[in-house]
C-alpha cells in the first residue's frame, strides 16, 4: 500500500515561511524580519479573499524569506529546518490526520509526503510521524556562495505529480490526501482520495465525486 499526502494545510496549519521569520526575529533581531512579517500577513489576506493566487504568493515568499538568513552555513540551515518543524509545523499538526497516516503505516503502507515546502523540513516532519517507510518530496534548497536559494520551480501542481510519478514508477497510489484544488491531480491519481479541510473548489469536487472529507 502506498499513501501520498500534501503537507501544508493537510497535515499542519503551520507556515514554514512564518517559521523562518520567527527564527530570524529570535536569532537575528533587526527591523527587516518584522517588516517582512507584516508584508506577508497583509499579502496573505489578499490570498484568503481571492485577490492573489496561493501558489504565486508561496513562490514569492518562500524565496524571499531566505534573504532574512544572514551568513548561512550547512549547520545553520539544518538548525533552521529543525526549528521550522519543531516550533511551527509539528505543534500545529492535525492530530486526526497524523493518526490516520500512522494507522496506514501500521498496515504496512509506504508514506510519501509531497509539498512545496523546503525539502529538508518535509523530510524532518515525516520522521516525526513514523520512524521508517516514509519519505519527503519538497522544494530543494541550495547553499552556494554563502547564499540560499530554491529550485527554479516549486514542488506544486504538475511538478508535484511528476516527482510523485517518478517515485511510484509502475506502482499504484492507494491513498492520497490534499487540501486545495492544486492537489486535485494527485487525488485523482489515487484509488482512495481524501480531502482534508478542503478549500471551496476542492470541497465541491470531493462532494460531487463522493470522496471522503476530513474536517
Amino acid at each position: 500500500m502506498i499513501v501520498a499526502s500534501d503537507l501544508n494545510g493537510t497535515l499542519t496549519t503551520g507556515s514554514p515561511i512564518l517559521a523562518v521569520v520567527k527564527w530570524a526575529e529570535i536569532h537575528q533581531a533587526s527591523l527587516p524580519p518584522k517588516l517582512f512579517k507584516i508584508r506577508i500577513l497583509l499579502s496573505y489576506l489578499q490570498v484568503k479573499f481571492g485577490f492573489k493566487d496561493l501558489h504565486v504568493w508561496a513562490d514569492k515568499n518562500l524565496r524571499g524569506v531566505l534573504n532574512l538568513i544572514s551568513s548561512p552555513t550547512p549547520e545553520k540551515l539544518t538548525g533552521i529546518m529543525r526549528f521550522i518543524v519543531e516550533d511551527e509545523l509539528w505543534p500545529k499538526r492535525r492530530p486526526d490526520v497524523i493518526d490516520l497516516l500512522k494507522d496506514f503505516h501500521q498496515q504496512g503502507a509506504e508514506i510519501i509526503l509531497v509539498s512545496a515546502a523546503f525539502e529538508p523540513a518535509v523530510a524532518l516532519f515525516g520522521e516525526k510521524i513514523v520512524p521508517s517507510d516514509i519519505s519527503g518530496i519538497g522544494t530543494p534548497i541550495f547553499l552556494e556562495d554563502d547564499k540560499l536559494s530554491l529550485a527554479d520551480e516549486l514542488t506544486v501542481r504538475e511538478k508535484k505529480m511528476d516527482l510523485l510519478r517518478s517515485r511510484l514508477g509502475s506502482r499504484n497510489l492507494d491513498y492520497a490526501l490534499g487540501d486545495t484544488i492544486a492537489d486535485l491531480p494527485m487525488l485523482e491519481a489515487s484509488r482512495n482520495p481524501i480531502a482534508v479541510a478542503p478549500d471551496h473548489q476542492l470541497r465541491a469536487q470531493a462532494m460531487e465525486r463522493g470522496w471522503r472529507i476530513l474536517e
